[in-house]
């Protein structure tokens, strides 16, 4: 006869339970690592800061420079933007708008970024391609800024810009989700 010993019986009742267990946790850890990702990727606020060109002189006609108040409104625009996060300045291929972007992007360490005045789509998609979740300002015209907002706040918000204002500051906040916001300043 056989002497008594321990006996290992498998239980295949439980085997159920831990294989759910299992897959739960799994799950759960899956399912919170997805709407992390998804809360971060939606939550990228793009911020893109309008403005006019400053005060332009009168000759020469084609492409004139900034008069001395314009010269004194783009150090103000330089000061006043000067320590915030912005990550790129655009201007048009016109002297007036690089003339005001540039103490701007100097004292931010920045080059500026030239594209064609006309070119407002291309713009807007580079803008959304490098720089999503970041600030940019773009320096243009009477003409084109009101655009430019336009089609930053998907044509829910439009302005007008005069031929004697060159103060206005136009802060279009664009989201992944939801509708984008606009804040209009002076300076």
């Amino acid at each position: 006869m056989n002497a008594p010993g321990i006996l290992r019986r498998r239980r295949p009742f439980l085997a159920p339970f831990w294989v759910v267990g299992i897959a739960a946790v799994a799950s759960v850890a899956l399912l919170y690592g997805l709407v992390r990702a998804t809360i971060a990727f939606a939550a990228e606020t793009t911020t893109v800061i309008v403005l006019r060109h400053a005060e332009k002189a009168a000759a020469p006609a084609g492409d004139p420079a900034l008069t001395p108040q314009g010269e004194a409104r783009a150090e103000r625009l330089a000061s006043l933007l000067g320590s915030s996060s912005i990550r790129a300045v655009y201007a048009s291929e016109m002297r007036r708008t690089q003339d005001t972007a540039r103490p701007l992007a100097a004292s931010l360490g920045l080059p500026v970024s030239v594209r064609a005045g006309g070119d407002i789509q291309g713009l807007i998609d580079d803008i959304g391609h490098r720089h999503v979740g970041r600030t940019v300002v773009v320096v243009g015209h009477s003409n084109t800024v009101p655009q430019i907002v336009e089609r930053l706040t998907r044509g829910r918000e439009r302005v007008v810009v005069k031929d004697d204002e060159f103060d206005r500051i136009f802060i279009v906040t664009v989201t992944r989700f939801g509708p984008p916001g606009l804040v209009q300043l002076r300076y």
